[in-house]
This record gives structure tokens, C-alpha cells and sequence, in this order.
């Protein structure tokens, strides 16, 4: 499945005759030839937030992606990857939002609600109820934007002992 483009205007970025310039950006599904590219987006953000990208341990979801997520989309700006989001399914109507990153560089444009609310609207669409996330508190501009989709705070759901936030959106 492919996405059709969207535009995002950005600030500060006129053209020659004062015009606001208009980006594309694409988001698309995930193949087995954007895997290290993908990679490489992770580990980048993943130091960007402090912690490190351990695809053969920790992270080996990530090895094979196909398997392990219902759903996992990039964001592009041209042929660079910007944003990924992912869902993994829990059970038959429950899911959960998963590898949720924007780079830096992209964040304040809308782009991640953008993202977030593909990866909402495909869930939705395809049966589930509820859709779970689990994050960590000091990482405010993200549970911003998870509050700003209607996920609120519940209860733990899972064994991520470097989570500090389970939140819970219902579709």
C-alpha cells in the first residue's frame, strides 16, 4: 500500500519571489529493500534520543519487519527516510503503536501526527479497538502528540522495564 503525497508547508522558507515553498513528503509501506536503510534512520534516532539501536538483542524486532509488525511505514523526503511508525499486533482487536520516530529536523511541521494518524486510520480500518503504546515520561513532545491523537494514560501492559508510560487509545 502507498500513500498518496501530502504537502507541508515550512516556515521560514519562501522563494525567490516571496512564495512560501510547498515540501512533498511521501509516507510508504515498508519493503525488504529499505531494510538498511531503515537501519541506519533507527540508529540516528535512536542516539538523538539518548538510547542505542540494538538490532541482534534488544530491538531484534527490527530484523525482520515483515513478520513482526501489521503495519510498518516510513516517511520520505525524496529518497531519504524521515519518520517510521509501526504497529505489532497483541491480539485479535488490540494493537500497538510501535518505532514512533521523526527526525529532529522534520518535528513541528505536523508530519508525526501526519504519520501517527496513517498508522490510527489503518488499525481502525482494519478492525482493531484499541490501540496501546508505551513510552518514557521525559520524552514530552511525544506524549504531546500522543495526547493530541486521544490516547490517554492506563495501566501496564507489558514487561518493557525501560518504559515509564502505557497509554491507550480507543478506536
Amino acid at each position: 500500500m502507498t500513500f498518496p503525497e501530502f504537502m507541508v508547508r515550512e516556515k521560514n522558507k519562501f522563494s525567490a519571489s516571496g512564495r512560501m515553498k510547498v515540501c512533498p513528503f511521501e509516507i510508504v509501506n515498508y519493503s525488504d529493500t529499505m531494510k538498511e536503510d531503515v537501519h541506519a534512520f533507527l540508529s540516528e534516532e535512536f542516539v538523538q534520543a539518548g538510547k542505542t539501536f540494538e538490532p541482534q538483542s534488544r530491538h531484534k524486532i527490527y530484523q525482520d519487519i515483515k513478520n513482526n509488525f501489521i503495519l510498518f511505514l516510513c516517511m520520505k523526503n525524496g529518497s531519504k527516510i524521515i519518520g517510521t511508525v509501526a504497529l505489532c499486533k497483541l491480539n485479535e482487536f488490540n494493537c500497538e503503536l510501535k518505532a514512533m520516530y521523526l527526525n529532529k529536523n522534520y518535528q513541528g511541521k505536523k508530519l508525526g501526527y501526519k504519520l501517527a494518524k496513517t498508522a490510527i486510520d489503518f488499525a481502525k480500518n482494519n478492525g482493531y479497538k484499541k490501540i496501546y503504546l508505551d513510552s518514557m515520561k521525559k520524552y514530552d513532545r511525544a506524549l504531546h502528540l500522543y495526547r493530541s491523537l486521544g490516547f490517554r494514560e492506563t495501566a501496564r501492559y507489558n514487561d518493557n522495564d525501560k518504559a515509564d508510560i502505557f497509554m491507550l487509545l480507543d478506536l
